[in-house]
């Protein structure tokens, strides 16, 4: 499992709303639980982190400009915000992948503006 917990650090906090902002701009609150409710099935987050999100989430505004299913890129930072959040190590093979990724393991407080 990559995301136990959402840390209750300010900085952690910080970091976790601006994923969920990023994410609510994809998606609206319904789209946002469907979201956490697949990372937790297929083992990225677990319940209790699934819940913090999510109640985390309910004070930002949802602008989402798409529906669900979601483009594959949301997914890809959504692990980057995941991997920052639990002190874990981001994977060589990304930074190939996106953009995001590459940008985000080169320097993640830049990429953050945390």
């Amino acid at each position: 499992m990559l995301l136990r917990d959402v840390p209750g650090d300010i900085r952690s906090v910080a970091i976790a709303q601006k994923w969920l902002a990023y994410l609510l701009q994809q998606v609206d609150h319904e789209g946002l639980k469907r979201l956490l409710d697949y990372y937790q099935s297929i083992g990225l987050i677990s319940s209790e982190a699934r819940e913090k999100l999510l109640t985390m989430a309910a004070g930002i505004k949802s602008t989402a400009r798409g529906e669900f299913p979601v483009p594959g890129r949301v997914h890809i930072v959504s692990l980057l915000f995941m991997a920052y959040l639990s002190n874990s190590r981001i994977p060589p093979e990304l930074y190939e992948v996106n953009t995001y990724a590459r940008l985000f393991a080169e320097n993640p407080d830049q990429f953050l503006s945390v």
